[in-house]
């Protein structure tokens, strides 16, 4: 009996690494797509939160040498209430960031879309009693937290992006 386990676990092993085979990472084969994040401009549409994501992805990128891609993001913050006690007060938040991003590509007449998409990202907080100070920190503390996943998410989008075309 335990020959037959043994012979199925190493089919298993082998149909399963066998899979893999087709695994590409997106920094060791392709250069070039990390190359091309030194021409994307970063524009908002002016709100505090596409700022905030704006800086996130700044340290992200390369420095930009010339502007052939524009990435423009449109950031929303929003928070809502997620629990309450038997009092029905609420005593924690969620604190949820999303932002619609495309990508422009630059010509001389115009500027063609050739890429959208929507992320969001949320992060928690809880509600402390007779403590404003420190429930504003936990808030700021959401939102950073939320802001800097998402900021990576639309990294990594942008390079799968790249590294598709």
């Amino acid at each position: 009996m335990s020959a037959i386990i043994k012979i199925f676990i190493g089919t298993f092993f082998v149909f399963f690494l066998n899979s893999c085979s087709n695994f590409k990472p997106l920094y060791k084969n392709n250069l070039e797509s990390l190359y091309t994040l030194q021409e994307f401009y970063i524009i908002t549409d002016k709100k505090n939160i596409s700022e905030k994501i704006k800086k996130n992805l700044i340290e992200l990128f390369p420095s930009n040498k010339k502007a052939k891609y524009i990435l423009k993001i449109e950031g929303l913050s929003e928070t809502t209430g997620t629990v309450s006690d038997s009092t029905r007060k609420i005593s924690r938040y969620k604190n949820q960031v999303s932002a619609n991003v495309k990508i422009y590509y630059r010509q001389k007449e115009y500027d063609k879309l050739i890429y959208e998409f929507y992320e969001k990202r949320d992060a928690s907080y809880s509600l402390i009693l007779n403590n404003i100070r420190s429930t504003i920190a936990s808030k700021k503390n959401a939102e950073l937290t939320s802001t800097r996943l998402l900021s990576e998410e639309i990294y990594k989008r942008i390079l799968v992006f790249l590294s598709k075309n």
